[in-house]
């Protein structure tokens, strides 16, 4: 994966642990007019690809399915010092794909559900559907206001 060379080892890590510590975030797609922002669980492959679900007549599904580059917000403000601006976070910019039901579907839903057992009743739904964005640029400050950029 060519995303996976690009990003050094210490930034793969910085990236995973505030993955890792939040099951939200903010997932921005464009609509015809105007984008739409949505607050919902995500979780996230080794690769650092972001895992969504929602229903297949949602907005934001229509939306990326018609424009795929998508913008997700993961950030720590539930438990920095927001007063001092010591958050850590990262805006991820990328292209969103719908996952087909499978093999694949099956492994990124395990993935899914270890993060975020509480969505399991959502997997009933027929249309639910798994969405996988690949990113394309990433940015991150941590609480100690150090970051990055990438271009994957």
């Amino acid at each position: 994966m060519k995303g996976a060379k690009a990003v050094e080892e210490t930034q793969r890590q910085k990236l995973a642990e505030l993955f890792a510590q939040e099951h939200v975030a903010v997932i921005v797609t464009q609509g015809e007019e105007w984008p739409t922002a949505t607050l919902q669980a995500f979780a996230e492959t080794p690769e650092l690809d972001l895992l969504f679900i929602m229903g297949d007549t949602a907005e934001k599904f229509q939306n990326l399915l018609r424009r795929p580059k998508v913008t997700v917000i993961v950030d720590t403000r539930d438990e920095g010092d927001v007063s001092k601006f010591q958050i850590s976070r990262s805006v991820v910019q990328g292209i969103a794909g719908e996952v087909a039901k499978g093999v694949e579907w099956d492994s990124l839903k395990d993935i899914f559900l270890k993060k975020n057992p509480f969505e399991a009743p959502f997997f009933a739904n027929p249309a639910l559907r798994m969405v996988r964005v690949k990113s394309k640029r990433i940015s991150y400050t941590g609480a100690d206001r150090l970051g990055f950029k990438i271009e994957l």
